[in-house]
C-alpha cells in the first residue's frame, strides 16, 4: 500500500493543507494520506501561542472526515516530547511493515531539512513529495519529486490574524465543519484587557 504522511501545527487546518494531500494523492496514486498533528513541533517549542493539541487535532480530524483515502493520526501524542518526523517514521513503519511510504512536505520545510534530526534517515523511510513555495528555492535530492499544483496563498498565521480581527472566513480558505469548529470553541479570538 502506498501510505504517506503529512505533518504539521495545523493551527488550522485549511483548505490549503486539504489541496496539497489531494494533489499529491491523485499524482503519484496514493492508497491513502495521514494528517499528523504535531504534540509539540521542533520549531516552534517553547512558543506559548499554539493552540492546545486537542484542538488542533479535532479541527484536522473534523477536516479529513469527507475525504475518501484521507485519515488522521495521533501518534505524535503517544510521545509527551518534541515531535520530530524521523520518529513519526518509524512508527509507522512499525505499524504498516509492508508500506511504502511518502512524506509530503514544502519546499519551505525541504529547504531546512539538514537541520532536522536524522534527515537521511527520513530519506530512506520516505519518499519526498515536495510542494513549491514562494520564495523558497530548495534543490530535490535523489529520489525526490514535486507535487503539480498551483500556489496556495493561505497560512494559518493569516487565518488566526483575521479572525482575532473578526474577519469572515469562507469555505475557499476553511473547511465548514473546521470554521464552525472555531466559532463554537472561540479559537482565535482576540482577549480582551481590563
Amino acid at each position: 500500500m502506498k501510505t504517506a504522511i503529512l505533518g504539521g501545527t495545523f493551527d488550522p487546518i485549511h483548505q490549503g493543507h486539504l489541496a496539497l494531500a489531494r494533489a499529491a494523492k491523485t499524482q503519484f496514486s496514493l492508497d491513502r494520506v495521514f494528517f499528523v498533528p504535531a504534540l509539540i513541533p521542533p520549531h516552534k517549542a517553547g512558543r506559548r501561542d499554539i493552540t492546545p493539541a486537542p484542538y488542533r487535532y479535532r479541527m484536522a480530524e473534523l477536516a479529513v472526515q469527507a475525504e475518501p483515502g484521507f485519515e488522521i493520526s495521533d501518534v505524535e501524542f503517544s510521545r509527551p516530547e518534541i515531535s520530530y518526523t524521523v520518529d513519526t517514521l518509524q512508527a509507522f513503519k512499525q505499524q504498516f511493515p509492508e508500506d511504502h511510504f511518502f512524506l509530503i512536505l514544502g519546499e519551505d520545510s525541504l529547504a531546512e531539512m539538514s537541520q532536522w534530526k536524522e534527515p537521511g534517515r527520513i530519506k530512506k523511510m520516505a519518499d519526498l513529495l515536495v510542494a513549491k513555495r514562494p520564495g523558497a528555492a530548495a534543490v530535490l535530492p535523489a529520489g525526490a519529486r514535486w507535487i503539480e499544483m498551483s500556489e496556495c496563498p493561505i497560512s494559518s498565521s493569516a487565518i488566526r490574524e483575521q479572525i482575532r480581527n473578526g474577519e469572515k472566513i469562507t469555505l475557499e480558505i476553511l473547511p465548514a465543519r473546521v470554521e464552525e469548529y472555531i466559532h463554537t470553541k472561540k479559537l482565535y479570538r482576540a482577549h480582551k484587557t481590563a
